[in-house]
């Protein structure tokens, strides 16, 4: 029986830091990068809705914003 939770454990463990180990990140740094990239894509979608009605504002924010997230992905050596 002990066994058998060992085993899930390393099993469900593995789900939660394969990926980040894939990246060279720990568990952290990765969600803290996967809450950034949310919270920029976030604004930049307000953005462009804003835009959308008013089409005097946010008339760059979106693509600013894409370009951040391209420069920094690309410094983390992800692309």
């Amino acid at each position: 029986m002990k066994d058998f939770f060992k085993r899930t454990f390393k099993c469900i463990k593995n789900l939660f830091t394969e990926h980040p180990r894939r990246m060279n990140e720990s568990y952290f740094s990765h969600a803290l990068w996967a809450v950034f990239y949310s919270v920029c894509l976030l604004y930049a979608g307000v953005a462009c809705f804003v835009h959308a009605i008013f089409p005097f504002l946010f008339t760059r924010t979106a693509s600013s914003i894409a370009e951040i997230i391209v420069d920094t992905t690309d410094d983390r050596g992800l692309l």
